[in-house]
């Protein structure tokens, strides 16, 4: 488990540790750690840490890979001596979202040393508007996986499409499943948005998000992680807004259909 001051601060040195060691057990979840760990190390020395990003709305998706990225670049400069930055993120915010959502969010900044970016809009809004402000970076982080919405069609490196803001979308958990974010999570010590704990498994805004009834037990409703059948994971979900890509669009597509679980451009 990864230490944490009174103020719930990380100690990132422990955190990379930590990470590391997942990666280095022989289970199906250490494999899958140490692939993706691979995948974020691969992005970072082909464009440097200063021109990546991590697109990050608190979803338990890109909070896992958040968490993940941010030992690798600890790791990357303490073996090439350089002095650690903060990480850019990319909030796309929804017209209505959760308050426990947005509190989450606000702490991740100073626990992980976040340089967050909060911009309104649909998604290829947000995304212009950060290229403009952020014309350095060249490719962002993405907790998508391969159920999600056009996740099927998504390799770990992905090209936006020509008529979208140019990042390179690396997608380093796109072969993971419901549980093994939240074997990782757990393993890993990863703090993660209270909603979980209340029944709820996928998060969007609030009009488009309740809790999940396969949770609901005895009239109680039981956290994320012990839901056993991982199809049943958007139940709480009604049908999708269409106003952005959580994807940052897949190529071939107009438009994707937006959901934070996926975004890290999932909740």
């Amino acid at each position: 488990m990864v230490s944490r001051t009174a103020l719930d601060e990380l100690d990132i040195a422990l955190l990379s540790a930590t990470v590391y060691g997942v990666a280095e057990q022989a289970t199906e979840l250490g494999v899958k750690v140490a692939s993706a760990l691979r995948i974020i190390e691969t992005a970072i020395e082909r464009y440097g840490p200063s021109h990546v990003a991590l697109s990050f709305n608190g979803g338990k998706d890109c909070t896992a890979l958040m968490h993940m990225v941010r030992a690798v670049l600890y790791k990357h400069c303490l073996e090439h001596n350089l002095q650690s930055k903060p990480l850019v993120s990319l909030y796309i915010l929804y017209k209505r979202s959760f308050p426990e959502v947005d509190e989450f969010v606000q702490r991740s900044v100073a626990r992980y040393d976040l340089d967050l970016v909060r911009l309104s809009g649909t998604m290829k809004q947000g995304l212009q508007s950060f290229k403009a402000s952020h014309p350095d970076i060249r490719a962002i982080f993405v907790g998508i996986r391969r159920d999600d919405p056009h996740g099927s069609k998504l390799g770990f490196f992905a090209q936006t499409d020509a008529d979208w803001p140019q990042f390179m979308r690396v997608n380093p958990i796109l072969d993971w499943t419901f549980e093994d974010i939240w074997s990782s999570i757990r393993q890993m010590g990863v703090h993660y948005c209270c909603l979980y704990d209340q029944g709820y498994t996928s998060l969007g805004d609030v009009d488009s998000t309740a809790r999940n009834p396969a949770l609901l037990k005895h009239g109680k409703y039981q956290p994320a992680w012990t839901l056993v059948d991982n199809c049943l994971e958007r139940s709480g979900r009604s049908s999708l807004s269409t106003d952005g890509s959580s994807v940052l669009m897949v190529p071939g597509d107009s438009v994707a259909d937006r959901d934070p679980e996926n975004e890290s451009a999932k909740t």
